[in-house]
């Protein structure tokens, strides 16, 4: 019926129409047409596609991962305009405009309350660079066309367009209570908290975050920032005043200075008051708290202009007015608390740092950041400055140290020395290289753990074992009941695979020979399902030992007589190599690896069990299961041949891209790796 009665409101609007509306149509549509075209052409060629290598700790081991985003050329010396979480945990930063150039760019600054950043591109040689501008104010109606340009799913030089549903969306709906809507913008980083949102319907999706939201005038009109998987195409973009004011302060000095004082605010709905803004929640033990300030507190004026917030809307704007006071002024706020006026005065401070950059520590086989004041205060820490420890890598030094080093664990000192940043770690490393004494803060003890730092890649060269028999086949077991329904003569284990130069290939066996007995004892399976019971009946015989299999083919008996050889090494007991330049876990090339690719039983190389996406060895689009047989024309038949090579061609920094070569499939493929991937991101940060 709703339908229906939408279809029905429709017909009697085209119906309605007077004829000189109707015969003005196709101009109008054809003029909408034009000035989108004009829009395209002025900003779609500066939307950039942004490549980040962004690093994560898990464990305390370090992972580099790739990810993309877009952005806008917003000034002539090539700034870019994108999102905080776009740039979040880079490590370094791509552009590719919409002709496919493609350069290095910096982080100039972010700002993470208001999901803002700005990069800078790196041109070989300076150049001026063509750049769209900002609206200077906000003045879109709901209906308005808008086009979001940008990078979907990493795709560049894409546009959709659509209309302004409302130019000034809080994200939250009627079944929310708003003094939540902080809160679910983001514990660390609540974006949002300074302007409402341009709400529009103009396709985007992953990828597109950063990118602009411009109207027919060619302007930016807002920086598209978050979207809805589910529900519609409903997007969210930053206005562009609001944007371009942080945009601007961050090319000038790299961050925005802001003021906070430990209480939060909402709007007047549902409470029955006419004026002024809610204190709806208040830090315990903070500045405004200790000067007298209470949840349930009406703000009427600050120092002596009147506010007022009467919708949920209304709060950012109050709240971006009170976090652009002057850092270090006095300020007075008129307050009306149960009908009496009272006074509280406040100093301007900027907020403490809430958390320093995490970094990894391969050498301690840590993560770990820069105590602040505030994790003092969180945690109760007797400590004022050090290292908190985020992650330990198993095995690694801090968990081998006596006694072991744990998240949460602050390091405060060397071998005597004062430790405040990461970097201090690091610089400990020139004075004692082979143990360090650590005083470490943990749940209020002040306890001494000796470490011993590792250094270089990390390789594994296993303990040889004992060899073991092999036949050189799999077999798959049938038991009693499944060899009846199976029709099958017997139970017993039927050749499922034949390695090549194999024991029992070369005695005749074939795929599909059912093995009943060995050395006159029956082979029985103890179920449908594993096939060990073979395989420990042929570990139980020496190598080197003669054997004979009885076996039924085609419903006839037979017999293998054969020597049995030792089994070829698998892929645990193999060598391997964690090549920190590449972002690679290498490992010899086994008789297994070379039966799976179909190899030659001589080819040489060196098998690639895992990559970083952001590392070098991704960025070269190098797989898992790939096998490197050359680097720069230089062979590699093991890890360390790789890691040679590479230390060969870092030799001289400069040149041509690196070729791999490289095994795939049935495949030779030629990949090409840059040395800038390689000279970066393979050593500890500060």
């Amino acid at each position: 019926m709703i339908a229906c009665s939408r279809v029905l409101v429709f017909a009697l609007y085209c119906l309605c129409l007077p004829p000189a509306v109707m015969a003005d149509t196709p101009p109008l549509a054809d003029a909408t047409t034009t000035r989108i075209a004009m829009a395209r052409d002025k900003v779609l060629p500066v939307v950039v596609s942004i490549l980040v290598v962004g690093e994560e700790f898990r464990q305390g081991e370090s992972s580099l991962s790739l990810s993309s985003g877009s952005g806008t050329v917003v000034s002539a010396q090539g700034h870019v305009a994108t999102n905080a979480h776009v740039t979040q945990n880079g490590r370094s930063f791509r552009v590719i405009f919409a002709d496919g150039r493609e350069l290095p760019a910096k982080l100039v600054g972010t700002d993470t309350l208001t999901d803002l950043a700005v990069l800078q591109v790196q041109p070989p040689t300076p150049e001026t660079f063509a750049f769209a501008e900002f609206a200077d104010k906000l003045d879109l109606q709901a209906g308005d066309t808008v086009l979001a340009m940008g990078a979907p799913w990493g795709l560049s030089n894409s546009m959709s367009a659509g209309v302004v549903n409302n130019p000034h969306r809080l994200l939250v709906s009627l079944f929310d209570d708003e003094s939540d809507y902080e809160d679910s913008l983001g514990d660390d980083e609540p974006t949002g908290r300074f302007y409402a949102w341009i709400q529009h319907d103009a396709s985007i999706a992953p990828g597109n975050s950063g990118g602009p939201l411009v109207d027919l005038n060619g302007r930016i009109v807002g920086v598209n920032t978050r979207g809805m998987i589910v529900g519609g195409d409903l997007a969210f973009a930053i206005p562009a005043p609001d944007a371009a004011a942080v945009v601007r302060e961050l090319i000038r000095s790299g961050k925005v200075t802001r003021v906070s004082f430990g209480f939060r605010l909402r709007s007047l709905k549902g409470t029955g008051f006419d004026d002024g803004v809610l204190v709806s929640a208040i830090e315990r033990g903070s500045a405004p708290e200790q000067a007298g300030l209470r949840a349930g507190d009406r703000i009427l004026a600050i120092n002596g202009e009147a506010v007022h917030a009467a919708l949920p809307v209304d709060v950012p704007a109050l709240q971006k007015k009170i976090a652009e006071l002057p850092v270090g002024s006095n300020v007075v706020l008129q307050v009306d608390r149960n009908g009496k006026a009272l006074e509280i005065k406040l100093l301007a401070k900027t907020p403490p740092l809430d958390r320093g950059k995490e970094r990894g520590l391969i050498a301690f086989g840590i993560s770990g950041l820069k105590v602040s004041a505030d994790i003092v205060h969180r945690r109760n820490l007797v400590a004022a400055t050090g290292v908190l420890v985020t992650g330990v890598r198993p095995g690694g030094p801090a968990a081998t140290a006596r006694p072991e080093i744990s998240p949460g664990d602050v390091i405060t000192q060397v071998s005597g020395v004062p430790i405040a940043r990461p970097i201090d770690l690091t610089a400990a490393l020139a004075k004692h290289p082979e143990a360090l004494v650590l005083a470490v803060e943990t749940d209020g003890q002040q306890r001494l753990s000796v470490l011993r730092p590792e250094y270089e890649d990390q390789g594994h060269n296993p303990v040889p074992e004992l060899p073991k028999s092999w036949t050189g086949v799999e077999v798959q077991p049938f038991t009693a009941s499944l060899a009846h329904d199976a029709g099958l003569a017997s139970a017993g284990f039927r050749i499922a695979r034949i390695y090549p130069g194999s024991p029992l290939a070369a005695a005749g066996a074939k795929v599909g020979d059912l093995l009943v007995a060995l050395d006159g004892e029956p082979l029985k399976p103890a179920n449908d399902i594993s096939a060990s019971a073979f395989d420990q009946r042929v570990r139980d015989i020496s190598p080197d030992t003669n054997a004979r299999f009885d076996a039924i083919r085609a419903g006839q008996p037979l017999s293998f007589k054969l020597r049995l050889a030792a089994a070829p090494v698998d892929a645990s007991g193999l060598g391997t190599l964690a090549e920190t330049r590449l972002r690679a876990q290498l490992r010899e090339l086994g008789f297994y690896d070379r039966v799976a690719a179909q190899l030659p039983d001589d080819a040489r190389g060196v098998f690639i069990e895992g990559v970083e996406a952001g590392g070098a060895a991704g960025l070269a689009h190098l797989r898992r299961g790939d096998v490197v047989t050359s680097l720069d024309g230089r062979p590699v038949a093991a890890p360390k041949d790789l890691a040679a090579a590479l230390i060969a061609v870092l030799a001289n920094p400069t040149g041509r891209p690196i070729p791999i070569q490289v095994m795939r499939g049935s495949q030779t493929r030629i990949l090409y790796l840059e040395r800038y991937w390689l000279l970066a991101d393979s050593k500890d940060l500060p």
